[in-house]
């Protein structure tokens, strides 16, 4: 019979294994790229034990000795414990199959160790061959608020796809107002016209949070053709009422009045709406910059001109 709760038996292939110093460096400045938090220590944290970012990476064999019987001292369930165990065996470099014989001499659930595999993963920043994992229909989503806003976060994380097909693939209620806004952020540069209708999704108060930020993202974006393209895109959305308030609120007397173009913009929103040719007019007696490719002033103007052909 296997008998994970010896050391001896676990780490077999080497019972004096110690991680290397480059390893351990590679272990902390991941740490510190995911915002001092890995898995590897939720998971720690999952089976009661406390401080778990002075106990991995294991400096000496003895510290690993520690941790390996700090972890069969849990209340935990057996898997649980073995899933972990299997996490740190992972580290071993694996000539031998360490980790993955310890899986099938523990009978570890394959869920378990897909996810195992993901998050491992996902700590060393490998994260779309960590996302082949953390999709698979078989998993009961397990931190998917934490996993979303690593990879909406993560500074060497520049794959926007990433993010949004883990969340839609994974479908997770975010209850956190910061995983909900970076996770807006990747949805509003991905698309203007989702963003909008999945910000009426939110309820209030996140609804009001979500569409003024849409703008904030559309306006403040880098100065070309992408800008000006998004900005035509947010000034033909369907506003209701109330929106169409917020819209006019945050850009004439909000936190958005100092945007690029915000003047310019309400004014050729009202246009949009056929509200009324005075708006294009006051628009321009802003004084309006150009985008490139995109000139609200002479947007105005060519409203104003074809206004006045018309009428002759």
């Amino acid at each position: 019979m296997y008998h994970f709760e010896e050391f001896d038996t676990v780490f077999a292939s080497d019972p004096t294994f110690a991680y290397g110093e480059q390893t351990i460096n590679k272990i902390v400045k991941s740490r510190r790229l995911a915002d001092k938090v890995l898995f590897i220590d939720r998971l720690l944290e999952t089976l009661g034990i406390e401080r778990p970012q002075e106990l991995y990476p294991p400096r000496s064999n003895k510290s690993l000795r520690d941790l390996h019987q700090r972890i069969i001292q849990s209340a935990s369930p057996d898997h649980h414990k073995q899933s972990v165990l299997y996490y740190i065996l992972k580290d071993i470099p694996d000539k031998d199959g360490t980790a993955s014989n310890f899986a099938q001499l523990v009978f570890l659930p394959e869920r378990y160790r897909i996810f195992i595999n993901g998050v491992w993963l996902l700590d060393r920043g490998e994260f779309e061959t960590a996302l082949s994992h953390l999709t698979e229909p078989v998993l009961i989503p397990t931190f998917p608020e934490e996993i979303l806003h690593l990879l909406c976060t993560h500074p060497n994380q520049h794959d926007d796809k990433l993010s949004l097909a883990y969340y839609y693939t994974v479908s997770p209620a975010i209850t956190s107002p910061k995983i909900l806004e970076a996770l807006f952020s990747k949805i509003a540069l991905s698309s203007v016209t989702e963003a909008f209708f999945w910000s009426r999704k939110q309820g209030e108060p996140n609804h009001q949070k979500l569409f003024e930020q849409l703008i904030q993202t559309v306006l403040g974006g880098p100065e070309g053709d992408d800008r000006a393209r998004r900005s035509v895109e947010l000034i033909h959305l369907p506003f209701s009422k109330e929106e169409e308030a917020w819209f006019e609120a945050f850009l004439r007397d909000g936190e958005g009045r100092d945007l690029h173009g915000a003047k310019d913009t309400l004014a050729v929103r009202a246009v949009a709406t056929g509200k009324s040719r005075a708006a294009v007019e006051q628009g321009a007696a802003y004084g309006t910059k150009s985008d490139h490719a995109m000139d609200w002033s002479s947007l105005g103007s060519s409203y104003v001109q074809g206004s006045m052909t018309s009428s002759r």
